[in-house]
């Protein structure tokens, strides 16, 4: 549509694998090189990797362009194939005929049907003397397939050739597929590979090289290179290049801020390059303007997000983005917990604002108190209870060793105003249980001072808990320990477990009968 009013001949950024339209990068053209050295050099094995969009499949088409005419070559663009299939396959895109038949010589085809390469029932179509009969392959077993490749690769050899096999998107090969290929590159003489074998794919083909079952082959490969993406200045000349091939006359051009939004979006990848890039020009067709801009390239992702843009984000995101996200709100998580710990930093309208968003409607749950920022070392560390001790087998504390420690702000003041004593020193006075009754408790501390467990429950009782401690003594030793609760249902307990969590704590729930 823009071709005419741009002077293009041909629309320049076309995903066709047009290999004149290959921009030899750095990058580009080092895998080129090595590509082409191994081949001279008649090495075994080669792998090109480079990730999706990064112009694989147009550089094996350019190494085509660039072979000699005594190089045969077989490309196998579809490798979703059986190790049957892809010997099939390679035989008949080299041209391969029957061991029987000599290569140079003219064997009528009924002498191939004699031999049983062909089944008699059809009639030969009339075929050029130059292209030799292919059909006698559907019908050959593995090893009269093997045995005609090796025969045409010694051929091949003797004539001074050599012969390859490249397979695009190898990523894709089976196990039982690259054994096969293991096996092919056996076909040797004494000094030479007979077949270069070469594996163009994306980065995961070097993740299956390195698996157990592929051990063998892995170590045959002699040729290792990876494709990146263009940078920013290469990303600008590849503009530049295909433009200049498909109209060197055309009259359109980019601005800087353009090249720039192209950059951001793409980040170097030729294939979204492309993309960007058609729908830039189309965008200024629209508009009927010569110089594609910033606002012309940004129509162009516009449109793209429509089609591709939810795809490519997504596996942007999971590729680069995720991992850094991840290791940062670790991180951030790791350091909340000890600047809670050393700085006491108040962390209590964040665990209203998790009890809010949770939408819980209990009686228990009140209107928190104005934030008051703790001190740092309130209150003495904790200790831990012996592991001996089976909580549920104390007894239950009578009425005369009961202290109240009452849920709401406005009450604690009135406590504290009559059992200041009390809550400040260590006197033995034993705790009170709630007067609701419930099936689920908080165990949060444990304490050798009554102190320390009375000025952990006032905590939770700024923070909007329903905290009460309780004694018991175990291997003569006196423990105080505090509890937040009691709940009905787990779940309210649960998610009270959460909120203690994030102020710092360390709770667990624990039953009726495992608290008392």
């Amino acid at each position: 549509m823009y071709e005419q009013y741009y002077r293009l001949s041909e629309k320049p950024f076309s995903l066709t694998p047009d290999p004149r339209y290959l921009f030899l990068s750095k990058h580009h053209q080092g895998a080129l090189d090595h590509m082409l050295y191994g081949i001279n050099e008649r090495e075994g094995f080669m792998t090109i990797t480079g990730d999706v969009g990064t112009g694989k499949t147009t550089l094996c088409r350019c190494l085509l362009e660039r072979l000699d005419s005594n190089i045969q070559v077989a490309l196998i663009l579809n490798p979703m194939l059986s190790d049957m299939d892809l010997l099939r396959t390679c035989v008949h895109d080299l041209g391969v005929r029957p061991a029987a038949v000599a290569y140079g010589d003219t064997v009528p085809l009924d002498t191939i049907y004699e031999k049983g390469f062909l089944e008699p029932d059809f009639l030969p179509l009339p075929t050029p003397a130059d292209v030799p009969d292919m059909r006698w392959v559907n019908q050959a077993s593995k090893k009269e397939l093997i045995d005609a490749l090796n025969s045409f690769l010694l051929a091949q050899h003797a004539s001074g050739g050599s012969t390859v096999l490249i397979i695009d998107e190898a990523q894709n090969l089976t196990l039982e597929v690259m054994e096969q290929l293991r096996i092919l590159s056996n076909l040797e003489t004494e000094k030479e590979k007979l077949l270069q074998i070469i594996f163009v794919g994306q980065l995961e083909l070097n993740d299956k090289l390195n698996s157990p079952e592929l051990k063998q082959l892995n170590q045959r490969i002699s040729i290792r290179y990876e494709i990146v993406p263009l940078s920013k200045q290469e990303s600008i000349q590849y503009i530049n290049h295909r433009i200049l091939v498909a109209g060197a006359g055309s009259r359109v051009s980019f601005s800087q801020p353009a090249f720039k939004e192209i950059y951001k979006y793409s980040l170097g990848y030729p294939r979204l390059i492309n993309l960007v890039c058609d729908r830039a020009l189309l965008s200024g067709y629209n508009d009927q303007v010569d110089m594609i801009d910033k606002a012309q390239v940004n129509q162009g992702i516009k449109s793209l997000r429509g089609d591709e843009e939810k795809d490519h984000t997504r596996d942007y995101f999971v590729r680069f983005r995720l991992p850094l996200i991840a290791s940062v709100l670790f991180f951030l998580a790791g350091l909340a917990l000890f600047l809670s710990a050393e700085l006491g930093i108040d962390w209590k309208s964040e665990a209203h604002r998790l009890l809010t968003q949770a939408g819980v409607k209990h009686a228990w749950v009140k209107k928190l108190a104005p934030a008051v920022k703790p001190e740092k070392n309130m209150s003495a560390p904790p200790e831990e209870m012996p592991a001996v001790v089976a909580v549920e087998k104390i007894p239950e504390p009578g009425p005369a060793d009961e202290l109240a420690i009452k849920p709401s702000a406005e009450k604690n003041e009135s406590a504290s105003e009559t059992q200041g004593g009390s809550l400040a020193g260590e006197t033995e006075i034993g705790p009170q249980f709630p007067k609701e009754e419930g099936n689920y408790r908080i165990q949060l501390y444990s304490f050798k001072k009554e102190s320390q467990a009375v000025d952990e429950v006032k905590k939770l009782q700024e923070e909007g808990f329903e905290g009460y401690w309780k004694k018991a003594v175990a291997q003569d030793q006196s423990w105080y320990m505090v509890y937040v609760g009691p709940y009905n249902e787990a779940q309210p307990a649960r998610i009270h477990v959460n909120a203690l969590k994030f102020s710092g704590r360390n709770p667990i729930l624990l039953s009726v009968a495992n608290s008392r």
